[in-house]
């Protein structure tokens, strides 16, 4: 419980300095690495515990694709992180690793609502996440700052291999680990709160795109949730 007070807190005052002060305060920038750290804690909280290893082999799998991308450019392109996510690990942010395992484990539990079948889980999956990151890169290069491109993109300047990569690493991932423990509120609401974080900061930035995106899988979460409450219905 009070992990989710301290993560309620740390969400709530992060979409009111974005929205409302421009960003956080002089002082707070220890809240943006606090946010996802407490976060991928919530997540391996709420997951049974001999599922955990998986998520956190996932976290460290992100990590490597973007010291990867650090280091050769590839998958994803050529960028650099900022010091807003400090600290790091061989220049990796430690809570993007956080934000890797959050994100995996949310999809993996929006697919087995869904009850989607294991042929089809692997490339649902990595377009699940692919689309998670067109609502997320936006603002996190852009008003953010948690990290800068080197080489634009049309899509609001990031690098068009970046979605190749995020999806050749998730389907990876999927491949390996892509078996759900089970249905779980809790893990799935730990992800859609991340989701609606920077759809609504995308909103109060009038990015059309991201916006778009988050809406649109808000309203496939939604689905999901009707979907769910359908079954459970004698």
């Amino acid at each position: 419980m009070a992990l989710w007070a301290g993560y309620a807190l740390l969400w709530c005052g992060g979409v009111a300095s974005y929205l409302l002060l421009g960003g956080p305060p002089a002082g707070s920038g220890w809240t943006a690495p606090a946010f996802l750290f407490i976060c991928a804690l919530l997540t391996l909280s709420l997951t049974p515990a001999g599922w955990r290893w998986p998520l956190a082999v996932a976290g460290l799998a992100g990590m490597a694709a973007e010291y990867a991308g650090l280091r050769w450019g590839v998958p994803f392109g050529t960028y650099a992180y900022t010091e807003v996510l400090a600290p790091s690990v061989l220049g990796v942010p430690v809570a993007i690793g956080c934000a890797w395992l959050v994100l995996f484990a949310y999809v993996r539990q929006m697919l087995a609502w869904f009850e989607v079948r294991a042929w089809l889980r692997v490339i649902v999956g990595a377009a699940w996440m692919t689309a998670l990151d067109l609502v997320i890169d936006p603002l996190a290069a852009g008003p953010l700052g948690y990290w800068t491109w080197e080489e634009g993109g049309r899509y609001y300047g990031v690098a068009g291999g970046n979605f190749a990569g995020w999806f050749g690493v998730s389907v990876l991932l999927f491949l390996i680990f892509g078996r759900s423990p089970g249905k779980n509120r809790g893990v799935a609401m730990a992800g859609f709160s991340i989701l609606l974080f920077f759809t609504l900061l995308a909103a109060g930035h009038r990015m059309a795109g991201p916006l778009l995106a988050g809406t649109i899988l808000m309203g496939v979460h939604a689905a999901a949730l009707l979907v769910d409450t359908g079954r459970r219905r004698p």
